[in-house]
């Protein structure tokens, strides 16, 4: 795959180059938005934008926007020009707009959402709203709700109606004349239901859902845990707002697995959001410093600990053989610990309540390792 898209980057340039614009229309229309993505690694910014300029379709750019991360983004809509960039806007999910919005300064963004439609650019901003990772910050408020009067037939007819402007009908959601959320059906029973049935009659009641106000992290818990292909979002009055789709949920779980590696070896996430690898030097090493210092605090007292036996370590010269091994043992083991631990919150196994608990398991559990090692080396 990365020999291909190398190999179709240089007929791109070269095709760009020799002004055969048709031909690199036709094959970014070719690729799905993932190969696209991928792509745009061996593409010089300019190019990507000489790209974007010969699509026309704003839903398509849209499309492929999405996908790019906040940087490019921020690239390729700066080079396009306000107005063109607040009827791509406008084409997006509500949810992705919103983030490249929140990701841009203030003044940018309400300059192009002051050039959007009054009712997209509203249902931008109540997104915008919410702080950063939670349910409602990631939620899309383009759905399908249907009052719960409504026969199967009705409802039909209905989805054919609204179900171009919302981002998934895999689950009708049912709601009250105050818009509470009341029931839910899928659009299979819905579709196997008598066409003359009540839709109150055969939906579930029992509806699993978040709160706007609930940590991202939950959502994609009963998500993977329920085999939902999307979940419904309420306020505290259990108002219907929005819903939260597994694709969106995926960006999330990749989002908690990095910054959990980075926790993992004492490096900060934030530096990695979108970048990697491609920070500076100055700023990849400012991440890592403040838990290096502390290690480097920690082999200053392991060694002062080791000077005050330097009278046995003269008379027992065989001792020191022994040292590496001690120190190496002892970080292999904090990392064994934090590893378990990162990913026991990860996963929700271990709860920030039974934390310290944890610490104390793991620190028996560092002492009987070191008993039983001891207990091996001694007999070297």
């Amino acid at each position: 795959m990365e020999d291909k898209m190398k190999e179709l980057s240089e007929k791109i340039i070269r095709l760009l180059e020799e002004k055969k614009a048709q031909e690199v229309k036709q094959i970014i229309d070719d690729l799905y938005p993932t190969e696209f993505v991928e792509l745009t690694d061996y593409l010089p910014l300019e190019q990507i934008i000489e790209i974007f300029k010969l699509i026309k379709d704003d839903e398509k750019i849209a499309e492929l926007l999405s996908e790019l991360n906040s940087e490019l983004q921020a690239n390729l809509m700066d080079a396009l020009g306000k107005e063109k960039a607040s009827d791509i806007l406008e084409e997006m999910d509500t949810d992705d707009a919103a983030d490249f919005l929140s990701e841009i300064a203030p003044q940018e963004s309400r300059e192009l959402l002051d050039l959007m439609s009054k009712e997209e650019a509203e249902e931008i901003e109540e997104l915008l709203k919410y702080r950063e990772n939670t349910a409602g910050s990631i939620m899309n408020n383009e759905f399908v709700a249907l009052p719960e009067d409504l026969t199967a037939e009705e409802a039909i007819n209905k989805i054919r109606e609204l179900g171009q402007e919302a981002e998934t009908i895999y689950y009708v959601y049912i709601v009250d004349k105050r818009g509470k959320l009341i029931g839910v059906i899928s659009l299979r029973d819905l579709i196997m239901a008598n066409p003359k049935a009540k839709i109150s009659e055969f939906m579930e009641e029992d509806v699993v859902s978040v709160l706007d106000t609930d940590d991202q992290e939950t959502a994609a818990r009963i998500i993977a845990d329920y085999d939902f292909l999307a979940i419904p979002v309420i306020d505290r009055k259990g108002t219907l707002l929005g819903i939260i789709t597994v694709d969106d949920i995926i960006d999330v779980l990749q989002e908690e697995v990095t910054e959990d590696i980075h926790k993992m070896v004492g490096s900060s996430s934030e530096v990695y959001e979108d970048k990697l690898i491609k920070a500076d030097t100055f700023t990849r090493a400012k991440s890592r410093m403040l838990w290096l210092f502390i290690c480097m605090i920690g082999g200053v007292i392991a060694g002062t600990v080791i000077r005050s036996f330097s009278e046995t370590l003269k008379t027992v010269i065989a001792l020191s053989f022994f040292i590496p091994v001690i120190i190496d043992m002892g970080g292999n083991v904090g990392t064994q610990s934090s590893t378990v631990t990162v990913r026991a919150l990860a996963t929700g196994q271990l709860k920030l309540d039974e934390l310290w608990q944890n610490i104390w398991t793991e620190t028996k559990v560092g002492l009987l390792i070191g008993l039983l090692t001891g207990v091996v080396l001694s007999t070297v």
